[in-house]
């Protein structure tokens, strides 16, 4: 395998991590468990939920709005962040995917790590790469995209309905 080619293959590697963890719809989801496990209730959540359904002209009279915002976090579904959202979901919380770290073991590269090779990595692929023995080796990358924990505004006029029915 000629250099050029191995670089390419090692810049496949961070450009196939990134992909996965911007795109692909399973990784958006790995964050979907933390709203309910404070970051709703951390960054005001009842108080935006009750501003939200004003906007939305969702009347909550007689409605318990812990019980309601539980079930919105449940029924809410993970969406690649965007800055503005033309269906005008309700945001139950947004995350950030910060920094992608990948290990790579020599087989799925095809050569054994030497510092003189992480450091060839380093300058030519888009990834911080860093040793851990001549078998594994561990790229970074930092990411500016970011989920988004959503809810449809008819999927919490439905729950409201539902409570004022029972």
């Amino acid at each position: 395998m000629t250099t050029e080619t191995f670089i390419e293959l090692a810049q496949a590697m961070i450009d196939s991590a990134y992909e996965y963890e911007t795109t692909h719809q399973d990784a958006g989801d790995n964050y979907s468990h933390m709203a309910s496990e404070g970051d709703f209730d951390y960054h005001n959540g009842d108080s935006r939920l009750q501003e939200y359904c004003d906007q939305m002209g969702i009347d909550l009279s007689g409605i318990d709005i812990d019980r309601l915002a539980e079930d919105v976090i449940f029924w809410g579904y993970m969406t690649q962040g965007q800055a503005y959202d033309a269906k005008e979901r309700f945001l139950v919380a947004s995350y950030n995917v910060g920094e992608i770290e990948q290990q790579i073991g020599a087989s799925d590269i095809g050569a054994r790590f030497t510092p003189y090779l992480i450091e060839q990595l380093n300058r030519c692929t888009d990834g911080y790469w860093r040793y851990s023995g001549p078998d594994v080796a561990y790229f970074y990358i930092n990411c500016d995209s970011y989920w988004d924990h959503v809810c449809d505004a008819e999927t919490i006029r439905d729950l409201v309905n539902q409570y004022k029915e029972s």
